[in-house]
């Protein structure tokens, strides 16, 4: 008798089990994997996003104001409410948007992808690096040449030679490419600080597997850096913006560097790191026209700059003025 109630108890969690998971996936419509428990598969968190049912968007760590929100992850009538020092407001004692006074430096937001401290424009100005115009005669932000092209300055016009310092006639990049100029080298340098750190176009390593981009190397100033990145969601076009932080990681996009000197490895998966990775310009190949965009097969330039965080948690480097060109095939 005894063995017969076991059976019959595990008869009905058996039961209750299949019912359940029935109920989970019905018709077969989500995954398995969206509800085990384990982060998987593609999932921006656990079980959701990706191929999962989209994520509570008040934990996602993405403002999305058209949600409610009225800051970061918070607001609104669905998520709490926003904290003194991370409303997107300058009240209390601060000086700056949710900085100064009770709530920590100003330049610790100067790689959030958020309008905030004292800054001009997103994560530029004010206490953090000058933001980039189209008369200081560099070339920075998302410009093509100097002080011309991208996404706000005027076109590049000029006589189309090889060694102007723009990206004009049939040239693929600024001074090289096309049927006249050199090939476009490979670039690979950043800053820490006020030291430049340039890697030799020979000493740069990279892949591409027909999803994942990897990219790195060891610079002359005696630092390594390594940059992954999965395809992007909306592919690689110009003026792509991504975030860089621990949630990114999930979703394929991390950078990594280590200071020879020391042996300290600072990386955007370590919690309190954040940072931007922008996709400048990506050139076809002539013979490759209107090609599906992961095929990647052009001359890609990228930007990146963040704070990156030590596994620790109590040390961080600041990297600005990131830049990455490689031709890919």
């Amino acid at each position: 008798m005894k063995n017969r109630h076991l059976f019959f108890g595990f008869f009905a969690v058996f039961l209750a089990s299949a019912f359940l998971a029935s109920c989970l996936n019905e018709d077969n419509k989500i995954p398995p994997n969206c509800y085990d428990g384990i982060l998987n598969n593609g999932e921006f968190l656990l079980d959701c996003g990706g191929p999962c049912e989209p994520c509570n968007h008040c934990i996602d760590q993405i403002f999305q104001p058209e949600l409610g929100e009225q800051w970061l992850d918070c607001g609104g009538a669905d998520c709490l409410p926003c904290s003194e020092c991370g409303n997107g407001i300058e009240d209390g004692s601060e000086f700056g948007i949710d900085c100064g006074g009770n709530c920590g430096p100003c330049e610790a937001l100067c790689a959030d992808g958020l309008l905030n401290g004292n800054e001009e424009e997103v994560d530029c100005g004010g206490e953090c690096l000058a933001c980039p115009t189209c008369d200081d005669e560099i070339i920075n932000g998302t410009e093509l040449g100097i002080d011309c092209g991208g996404l706000e300055c005027p076109d590049c016009n000029s006589s189309g030679n090889c060694n102007n310092g723009y990206e004009d006639g049939l040239e693929t990049y600024i001074d090289c490419g096309g049927p006249d100029c050199y090939t476009c080298d490979t670039l690979l340098s950043w800053k820490i600080g006020s030291v430049t750190h340039v890697v030799l176009t020979d000493n740069v390593v990279f892949s591409w597997d027909g999803s994942t981009l990897t990219v790195g190397g060891t610079s002359i100033q005696n630092g390594l850096i390594a940059i992954s990145i999965d395809n992007p969601p909306s592919g690689w076009v110009n003026g792509g913006s991504n975030v860089v932080n621990t949630l990114s990681a999930v979703v394929g996009l991390t950078i990594t560097y280590t200071d020879l000197a020391t042996t300290t490895t600072y990386g955007s998966a370590f919690e309190g790191s954040a940072g931007n990775f922008t996709i400048v310009d990506y050139e076809e190949w002539p013979n490759f026209p209107n090609a599906a965009w992961d095929t990647l097969k052009g001359i890609l330039r990228c930007g990146y700059s963040g704070t990156l965080k030590d596994a620790t948690g109590d040390l961080s480097i600041s990297v600005s003025q990131g830049t990455l060109m490689i031709s890919t095939n």
